[in-house]
């Protein structure tokens, strides 16, 4: 960096270069969390599927909360570097971040909460979440972990990265502060009884360029950094930052389902003879019945449809329904979606993708 440049950041304790928001680590709203979710949803049982759509929903209502911070930083027009979902390991210590903003004057670290519901925070810092129905009345309330909380042990490991790499010294650290973000604009915050250092730490995320302004202006007088040393940090930040690798099977206690769904049908994606797949449903059939001609044709067409399907989604058949599904639908004869969804393995979101393709096959040839 130029003397010159040097000079003037000393004087304005602003970036001499940088003069608009510029992303590090961008948000992205494909993490492919939500497609790999569906891709498990297609080969476990029903009881876990609702989980896993419960799961899939509030992952959405997470992504859509973090867009909505994105874009208000996106358009703060302040000379900052922004890291979006950092996954940070050091000395045994972990951190899922959502956003770190880096200015000259303050680092601030972002927890994003897409919350359904009204939140009521107490005297003692409790947060309580109400739902309420269409009449307005309030039909649940429950309490929630302190997202405050949460956030706090998110800074200590920064402070510990960043005092550890020498970067930032005691001092220095003081600059980095913290915020909670309500990115759901339909939520209601009642912070009345709320200590005055945790009402300062929540806030609405349209209150967010406000709430930076406010912390640049209030360090005229005091540490900050150079925009070398922001770039610094970030890549710092950036050095201790991997790909998180959520173990789904652990968490939904299916890894002994899916390797035996695995094995069973690796070869489902190959076309199979029609003969072959006739003589296994009559020796397999416990009540010893030979299919007629209507299942046997239904088989058929839901085997291809299947096969047809796979492709075009590029995955493997058995994730649309697997052969003890397809069996249990010939079996059930399903004419409606919700006849459908009683059968082991289709929940909501298998029936929304092909229930009704399926269950046209059916009427079509009881029609």
């Amino acid at each position: 960096m130029g003397f010159l440049n040097t000079m003037k950041e000393a004087i304005t304790k602003k970036p001499s270069t940088l003069r608009e928001p510029n992303f590090i680590k961008k948000f992205k709203e494909d993490n492919g969390q939500v497609e790999e979710l569906e891709k498990l949803l297609n080969i476990v049982p029903n009881e876990i599927s609702k989980q896993i759509e419960q799961d899939m929903k509030l992952l959405r209502y997470g992504i859509s909360g973090e867009k909505n911070v994105a874009y208000e930083l996106s358009n703060s027009h302040m000379p900052i570097l922004i890291l979006y979902d950092l996954n940070v390991e050091y000395k045994g210590l972990k951190a899922q971040i959502d956003y770190v903003v880096i200015d000259s004057r303050f680092i601030l670290v972002i927890e994003c909460k897409n919350m359904v519901g009204d939140i009521e925070i107490t005297n003692s810092g409790d947060f309580i979440r109400s739902f309420k129905g269409s009449n307005g009345r309030v039909y649940k309330k429950e309490g929630i972990y302190s997202p405050i909380v949460q956030n706090e042990r998110h800074v200590e490991v920064i402070k510990d990265i960043l005092k550890g790499e020498e970067l930032l010294g005691t001092k220095h650290l003081t600059l980095i502060k913290q915020v909670v973000t309500v990115a759901n604009p339909k939520t209601v915050i009642n912070s009345k009884y709320a200590k005055k250092e945790i009402k300062e730490h929540i806030i609405k995320h349209e209150q967010l360029i406000n709430t930076m302004k406010v912390l640049h202006e209030a360090n005229k007088d005091g540490y900050w950094l150079t925009e070398e040393t922001m770039y610094k940090v970030a890549d710092c930040l950036m050095k201790y930052n991997s790909t998180h690798k959520f173990d789904y099977e652990k968490k939904y206690g299916i890894s002994s389902i899916l390797k035996e769904d695995v094995e069973t049908f690796k070869n489902e994606d190959k076309e199979e003879n029609f003969k072959e797949i006739t003589t296994k449903i009559e020796i397999d059939n416990t009540k010893e019945e030979t299919i007629n001609k209507e299942e046997a044709s239904i088989y058929k067409e839901l085997k291809e449809y299947r096969l047809n399907k796979s492709r075009e989604e590029k995955v493997k058949p058995y994730f649309l329904y697997n052969n003890q599904e397809l069996e249990e639908i010939i079996r059930v004869k399903p004419k409606t979606i919700d006849e459908l969804k009683e059968i082991r393995g289709f929940g909501d979101v298998k029936c929304e993708k092909y229930g009704l393709d399926i269950i046209n096959i059916i009427n079509r040839q009881y029609s």
